[in-house]
């Protein structure tokens, strides 16, 4: 197959995910009986920050950071850090969130995250087009879950606040793309301060629709509060720059329920 012609069937499939990631309120979802997983949170927290035209990746206007510390089981305690950027994809006319890596400091959790988040960005497998061969199943598959020590990533929690501090940039594979193509996570520290009354929220994220999906569904219960966030990137100019749409959770629990 023509390889210009392979990248654009890519492309068209990998748009099929941008419109799923905002998640809806649960209303007595229709899941198996039983979890695959459960993760029981001490700490999570995110905010948008907006970035310069280009800075990061071509049409990006925002990103958002979202972390997680992760208490229970204890092995999957350690904490994570997921990236999405506000951009138009290819073909599109107007922009969307697209999730792009997922970082992490405990690599037992890793296989479950290539799951949840197939057919993605962050872990596209071009195999699911029906292309295995070598080295061209390579170059155009991303596997941008990225297992971290501890003095890359460090996310700490003090009562309402959480700090974050990503020590080292992360190249970022663009799937379906050939030449290969990487954009670059810059290292950045961020700082968010609870507010405002507490609140109890239960979301539904359904993993389907999509070319490689995994097609199970999370069920995320929170409870935490509103918050201001800062963030400071060397490589962006930015010293305690204001975020916007922060949030912490104090405690929660993420139940991950397999495809039925």
């Amino acid at each position: 197959m023509n390889k210009s012609i392979v990248v654009a069937i890519l492309i068209l499939a990998f748009l099929m995910v941008s419109a799923v990631f905002t998640p809806a309120l649960a209303k007595n979802p229709n899941l198996p009986p039983d979890a695959s997983d459960v993760v029981y949170m001490g700490g999570e927290g995110s905010a948008v920050i907006s970035i310069p035209d280009g800075s990061i990746k071509a049409t990006a206007t925002q990103m958002r950071i979202s972390v997680h510390i992760d208490d229970a089981p204890s092995k999957y305690a350690g904490v994570r850090l997921w990236v999405s950027l506000y951009e138009i994809p290819p073909f599109a006319t107007t922009p969307s969130w697209q999730p792009w890596v997922e970082l992490m400091t405990n690599d037992e959790l890793a296989p479950l995250i290539r799951d949840f988040w197939s057919g993605t960005a962050i872990e596209y497998d071009v195999a699911i087009l029906g292309i295995t061969e070598e080295p061209l199943h390579s170059l155009l598959s991303a596997d941008n879950v990225y297992v971290v020590g501890d003095d890359k990533l460090s996310i700490e929690r003090h009562g309402n606040n959480i700090r974050i501090n990503l020590a080292a940039s992360q190249q970022v594979k663009i799937p379906g793309v050939f030449p290969t193509q990487y954009w670059t996570l810059p290292s950045f520290s961020m700082e968010l301060n609870a507010y405002g009354g507490s609140w109890h929220k239960e979301l539904i994220y359904p993993m389907s629709g999509w070319a490689g999906a995994w097609g199970g569904t999370l069920i995320s219960d929170e409870m935490g509060f509103d918050a201001k966030g800062t963030f400071t990137c060397s490589a962006l100019n930015y010293d305690d720059v204001a975020m916007t749409e922060g949030w912490i959770v104090m405690n929660g629990k993420q139940t991950f329920y397999p495809p039925a």
